[in-house]
């Protein structure tokens, strides 16, 4: 069984970034440069900490104690 918290820590992220991913067009159609940079530099951000993880934190062979 994975670590149960891993994968909502996962879950989590993937909504933050589909989120992120949202106001990005949201903000290229409103012609609003400062928001959509925020939102690039949070896309970035998520996505860094998800390939962490991915890579440290094997969900299939991890326990749940």
């Amino acid at each position: 069984m994975a670590n149960q918290y891993s994968v909502e820590i996962h879950k989590y992220i993937s909504a933050k970034i589909a989120a992120a991913t949202s106001q990005i067009k949201k903000a290229e159609i409103a012609d609003n440069t400062a928001t959509r940079r925020f939102y690039e530099g949070q896309l970035y951000e998520l996505g860094q900490l998800r390939q962490y993880m991915a890579q440290n934190i094997d969900l299939k062979t991890q326990k749940y104690y």
